[in-house]
């Protein structure tokens, strides 16, 4: 009578380890980036443009494409929530000419030491940069600040996929977060003739 007992209880934990190893862990709930914790800038023009000279690539060692927030969306809601233009005329243009994230991997060690060390597996670069042009109402340029950033890790193995996700978010969050304090000062001396007081 023990016999079955422990079968049936042998193929039970069997099936439930099988269960657990077939269901990956739960993602984690991302938060929405924003950059609204500063007043934004409300400036005299009639409209905010966004140009993306840099394209996005889906070939490695490019991981844009595949990213929880690529650095361009990050930058477009800095702009979102930063930025504001009530005018009649004239414009903003935003040229982001770098929103790059790529992975590059890199050589494990071997050998007995290596088996007791967590190794790091590939190396995350990222980089924006943007330059803002205050346009008059026949699209000349009359003045304008740029900016850049980047940043820089490496990944150790094991990660799991919603750890890895967590770890790029926040670079790209703390880059554009960067950007911002680089070109903040910048906006309130140069375009200072532009700026709608609140």
């Amino acid at each position: 009578m023990r016999r079955p007992l422990i079968r049936f209880l042998a193929l039970a934990l069997a099936l439930l380890l099988a269960a657990c190893a077939n269901n990956p862990p739960p993602m984690e709930n991302l938060p929405p980036v924003s950059f609204a914790g500063k007043p934004p800038f409300v400036f005299n023009v009639a409209k905010v443009e966004i140009v993306p000279k840099f394209v996005s690539s889906s070939t490695p060692p490019h991981i844009e494409l595949v990213m929880p927030v690529s650095p361009e969306n990050a930058i477009r809601r800095w702009m979102q929530d930063r930025i504001q233009a009530k005018g009649s005329s004239g414009a903003l243009r935003v040229l982001i000419n770098n929103a790059s994230a790529t992975e590059t991997p890199l050589a494990k060690e071997e050998g007995f030491s290596a088996m007791f060390t967590t190794q790091q597996t590939s190396r995350i670069d990222m980089s924006v940069a943007v330059t803002l042009q205050m346009l008059d109402e026949r699209q000349f340029v009359k003045s304008e600040v740029t900016g850049e950033a980047s940043r820089s890790r490496t990944l150790p193995e094991g990660l799991k996929l919603n750890e890895r996700d967590r770890i790029l978010y926040d670079m790209v969050v703390d880059m554009v977060t960067g950007l911002g304090q680089q070109i903040d000062p910048q906006i309130q001396n140069t375009f200072a003739p532009w700026t709608v007081l609140q």
